[in-house]
């Protein structure tokens, strides 16, 4: 018969090196100086592609606007508003794309609603838009056609 000895535990210890932290200090500041600029310019291009597909919007949105007023016309058969008109009410549907000034949206009456019946008679508003951003500039254009009525 065999006696039974206790289980007795022992005690292990390991010891880490005490160089070995002063080198991960280095290699942590070197990891952030890699990880960092990416970061930064991923977050300043996604902002910047949101204020420009908002600039697109408002300038898609601004040619709309200009051609429905642009396509009215009167009994008489002739654009009921003049380009001026057309080019003012643009402006205001594009208050400020990618939140800049408006002053460099450009629009132009490309066709106004002809006087004589034409098949089929349309009216052609273009809104142009030079986005200035934080990481690249575009021009950005939008054409609206709408069939002239009355």
């Amino acid at each position: 018969m065999s006696s039974s000895v206790p289980f007795q535990a022992q005690e292990i210890t390991v010891q880490r090196n005490p160089g070995a932290r002063r080198h991960d200090r280095g290699a942590v500041a070197l990891e952030l100086a890699i990880v960092l600029p990416v970061l930064i310019s991923l977050t300043f291009g996604i902002i910047d592609f949101a204020r420009m597909f908002n600039a697109e919007i408002q300038v898609s949105q601004a040619a709309r606007e200009g051609v429905r007023l642009a396509s009215l016309v009167t009994t008489s058969n002739t654009s009921a508003y003049t380009s001026t008109e057309v080019t003012d009410r643009a402006k205001l549907a594009a208050p400020a794309p990618g939140f800049g000034s408006a002053t460099p949206v450009t629009v132009a009456l490309v066709q106004p609603c002809p006087n004589t019946v034409a098949t089929p008679p349309v009216a052609v508003v273009q809104v142009t838009y030079l986005f200035d951003g934080v990481l690249w500039d575009r021009s950005l254009s939008e054409k609206a056609v709408m069939r002239c009525v009355g």
